[in-house]
């Protein structure tokens, strides 16, 4: 891969799989630590490429595993993967409407992409059955510092400014006793929250840019006119480069994370 000739316009699920391997093992790690019986139905939240909603599965031989995002061509990879005990669905986090019928659920690395979380601790409690846990990591607010300088830089730059206007911020980034008011606030009674470090480093420029520009990037590309896209996108790249690169040619980038466990009331 060339990182000059690149330029992801809009989600791409084997695209994602091919330069997301630091999610996936986060994601492995969380699913090994869930104490499961094997028949419980599981909600995975922002199921992406479905790898880690597989593994889900493959931990619930008689029990069943629902994969939600918002875009299609995440579940087109996701549909690739699906056991008989594995479905996909195209749904927006904010619209959960379940009613209790799930044991778990479960979300890896896409909740910074929900504003309202009061919101969905509600909805995600709504969709728990009676002693149903929810298990989540997600960005906090110490999270790729060098990513979130190198896009606002850029998005301060000539001549993008106005093509941001009115731009919305895509990622929540909260810190841990924010969050824990959030939880205090919530309808779960029982919960834990707190922080790791999960800093990451990348082997190769293809690597990290290939995790810049999907997903990082594209919901700033896609706000720009056609015309500008490319040229917004290789600012941040070069600049990423720069800022992340190291002697040993790895590229470091600073991951945080808040982690989430809460049970609803049985």
């Amino acid at each position: 891969m060339k990182t000059n000739d690149r330029l992801v316009e809009s989600w791409d699920g084997r695209d994602y799989e091919r330069h997301s391997p630091h999610q996936r093992e986060w994601g492995g790690g969380l699913v090994a630590e869930l104490l499961l019986q094997g028949n419980e139905r599981i909600l995975d939240l922002g199921c992406g490429d479905g790898s880690i909603t597989r593994q889900l599965a493959d931990r619930v031989p008689h029990g069943s595993v629902l994969g939600v995002d918002a875009a299609p061509e995440m579940l087109e990879a996701a549909r690739d993967k699906c056991p008989p005990n594995m479905a996909v669905q195209q749904l927006d986090i904010t619209d959960l409407e379940f009613e209790p019928e799930f044991d778990v659920v479960f979300s890896n690395a896409t909740l910074h992409w929900v504003h309202d979380h009061a919101g969905l601790l509600r909805n995600v409690h709504r969709a728990l059955r009676p002693g149903g846990i929810l298990r989540a990591q997600f960005g906090d607010d110490t999270n790729c510092p060098n990513l979130i300088e190198c896009v606002q830089r850029q998005m301060a730059t000539p001549p993008f400014p106005k093509a941001f206007a009115g731009f919305r911020w895509p990622w929540f980034f909260p810190a841990l006793p924010a969050y824990e008011d959030l939880l205090r606030a919530s309808p779960f009674a029982e919960w834990r929250a707190w922080t790791e470090n999960r800093d990451q480093r990348f082997p190769s420029p293809d690597a990290i840019v290939g995790w810049i520009d999907n997903p990082c990037l594209i919901p700033f590309v896609q706000a720009l006119p056609a015309g500008l896209r490319k040229a917004f996108r290789d600012g941040v790249v070069e600049a990423m480069l720069h800022l992340t690169g190291q002697p040993d040619g790895t590229h470091a980038e600073p991951f945080r994370r808040i982690n989430v466990w809460a049970r609803k009331a049985g």
